[in-house]
């Protein structure tokens, strides 16, 4: 009998551990659905680090998942389930992520642009 494969890891900030828990009691994924949605995360992430605005162009791509997972972690992961991890979707997501962040930037300016 095959080993059962383990969920994937999803690193939450201890701030967002009861609207992930939310998330995941409202949505109900089976491994497959939440090994699905983190990896479109992890390819959506990558994506939008690619594509990322000029005043965070010196985080590193793992500077710039953190800073995401940070800010958004529970809303990356809800969009993705409710998408089915569906990789053709990519492109939904990088939006999502980009509003997020750009929405944190509003909030808190990197220091550089701070006058």
């Amino acid at each position: 009998m095959p080993a059962r494969p383990t969920p994937p890891v999803i690193n939450t900030p201890e701030h967002h551990f009861g609207a992930m828990f939310l998330v995941i009691a409202a949505r109900q994924p089976d491994d497959a659905a939440l090994r699905a949605a983190a990896n479109l995360i992890d390819s959506a992430a990558t994506a939008s680090w690619a594509l990322r605005p000029d005043d965070l162009a010196p985080l590193t791509q793992q500077q710039y998942r953190q800073l995401l997972d940070y800010a958004a972690a529970p809303q990356v992961l809800d969009l993705a389930l409710y998408l089915g991890g569906d990789r053709k979707q990519i492109r939904t997501l990088m939006d999502h992520i980009g509003r997020e962040i750009a929405e944190m930037l509003i909030h808190h300016q990197p220091p550089h642009t701070q006058t």
